[in-house]
């Protein structure tokens, strides 16, 4: 009897102690594995931020021989002869402009292109953000007064930064059935206070002014930015790749209404419709100033290509250098004057591929580098992650 309680006992000790030992160790390998799959996906963001930042691609200036994503042996964001870590403005915009499929003879390449040229595609999503160094908002106080604000990345205000700003004002002269588009300068200089606020007072605009905006230029001991600040909606826009502007025309929806047609960038999605006529008169935004220059001369012809696609214009500019970060030019629509902006450095980008609608998302791994882009200085933010199939 007591030898049966004795085998009972250990029995029962022995099934303790190998349940014991498996709920420790399942939990352990589980532990194990989960994080072997982390660090390997964050191995795979290194070497994605990798090829992304400081390769050039094949070929080398992709960005603007490319007409899609075809021509391009393999992807890469750097600025070919560039310093580290500085991207070429060019390869952002056919990332970032959908516009470029309707008023460009080239196609944009989206960031499922990327993965697929990434060899990524299906197996991992891929999210990149690029935001300023530092972050400038600008709020219309009165007609001539305007209060900036300079933030950090972390949104935290800004001290002491120097604040140089030039309000472009635009005035049309009709004079012998010669129309002349005049450009009139306004500067403006002043230093954030503790709340990272500054006030910037320009003169007063005459009654005739069709249209105006402000290039702010922010520097914080060497930490430069820029930013553009337009008093209207812009209701249409242009796409600058190399030394070519390429303009569009406006959404016939744009008219009706504003925010059905906005992306997330502020710009139309399908830009068509309304004949535009631009003028020649224009001004080149570089990172220490304002350039006079001239869009053509002569007689005008629209671009039409063949099939449905839309009109548009394309303007050779031999003066566009990589550093220019905006065109201001005016155009005439539905009998209307418009001064219009095509930007080349942007106030924030973001380029999402989402994950495939019958995926799950697993943990993502997250990259984060500095980087230049025009001059100015940038966060690159980049999120990979895991796509699991469902059941």
């Amino acid at each position: 009897m007591n030898e049966s309680i004795e085998y009972l006992v250990a029995a029962i000790l022995v099934v303790l102690l190998v349940s014991l030992t498996v709920s420790t160790l399942i939990p352990m390998a589980l532990q194990r594995t989960t994080y072997l799959s982390e660090s390997h996906l964050q191995t795979e963001a290194e070497k994605i931020a990798n090829q992304l930042l400081l390769n050039p691609g094949d070929p080398a200036d992709w960005g603007v021989t490319a007409n899609s994503s075809s021509d391009i042996k393999a992807i890469g964001l750097a600025l070919d002869g560039g310093e580290p870590y500085e991207l070429d403005i060019n390869k952002l915009i056919r990332l970032c402009e959908s516009s470029i499929n309707e008023i460009t003879e080239k196609e944009q390449i989206d960031l499922e292109n990327v993965s697929k040229l990434l060899g990524i595609y299906g197996k991992y999503g891929l999210s990149i953000r690029l935001t300023p160094v530092l972050n400038v908002s600008v709020q219309q106080i009165s007609n001539d007064i305007y209060e900036v604000t300079v933030t950090t990345h972390e949104d935290l205000p800004v001290t002491n930064a120097n604040i140089t700003a030039i309000r472009v004002t635009a005035y049309v002269n009709n004079t012998c059935g010669e129309t002349i588009i005049t450009y009139i300068e306004d500067d403006a200089e002043a230093t954030t206070d503790y709340n990272g606020k500054a006030t910037l007072t320009f003169s007063q605009l005459q009654e005739e002014e069709i249209g105006s905006l402000i290039i702010i230029y922010v520097d914080f001991y060497g930490i430069r930015s820029v930013f553009s600040h337009i008093d209207e909606e812009e209701e249409l826009y242009g796409v600058i790749i190399g030394n070519a502007l390429y303009v569009g025309h406006l959404n016939e929806t744009e008219l009706e209404d504003t925010n059905s047609s906005k992306t997330k960038k502020g710009k139309p999605k399908n830009p068509g419709g309304g004949a535009i006529f631009p003028y020649p008169a224009a001004l080149l935004v570089t990172p220490t100033g304002l350039e006079k220059t001239m869009l053509f001369e002569g007689k005008l012809l629209p671009i039409t290509p063949p099939g449905s696609a839309r009109p548009y214009y394309k303007f050779e500019l031999n003066e566009l250098e990589n550093e220019a970060v905006m065109i201001v030019f005016t155009i005439k629509n539905r009998g209307r004057y418009r001064v219009v902006v095509a930007r080349r450095a942007y106030n924030e980008l973001n380029l999402d591929l989402s994950p495939l609608a019958s995926s799950l998302v697993a943990r993502g791994a997250h990259i984060r580098r500095i980087v230049k882009v025009s001059g100015f200085l940038y966060y690159f933010d980049l999120t990979l992650w895991r796509i699991v199939e469902e059941d």
